[in-house]
């Protein structure tokens, strides 16, 4: 059994809808999740809660998701700077995905083409090394090292 009950999640996301429930999913695995609907509000929680991993949409408001990744790599703090983000967006074109990698991110899902189910197998693997995405519609940038 992993031991999930320790590791921690922020999901960014302004969807109230979609973040209550990708946040319940990640909850009945026992992680402790902790969330905001906004850029700037990202920062602080990020810097308050010190995540394990960061689930990250894009199109937010006060600060787009681009930039808040490009913070989080930025920070003068390694161990924050290093923290894994994986991209849940609707944005889907090609340039969209290469700038996720370019920047940074571990992985990108296409929001409306991805189950809540998915992002828990790929959150485990990241945190875990073991659980197996099954998709068409992720990008792991982790796996081309």
């Amino acid at each position: 059994m992993f031991d999930e009950m320790f590791k921690k999640v922020l999901i960014i996301e302004d969807d109230l809808d979609f973040r209550d429930s990708l946040r319940d999913s990640l909850s009945a695995q026992n992680f402790a999740v902790s969330t905001a609907d906004d850029g700037e509000q990202a920062m602080e929680r990020l810097l308050a809660h010190r995540p394990d991993v960061v689930i990250l949409d894009l199109l937010l408001p006060k600060v787009h998701g681009f930039e808040v990744l490009k913070r989080i790599r930025a920070y003068p703090e390694e161990i924050l700077a290093k923290t894994p983000v994986v991209i849940l967006s609707n944005l889907s074109s090609q340039t969209d995905v290469e700038k996720g990698q370019e920047l940074g991110a571990n992985a990108y899902f296409v929001k409306s083409r991805t189950k809540n189910q998915e992002v828990v197998n790929k959150v485990k693997e990241i945190l875990f090394g073991s659980a197996n995405v099954k998709t068409e519609e992720v990008w792991d940038f982790t796996k081309d090292a």
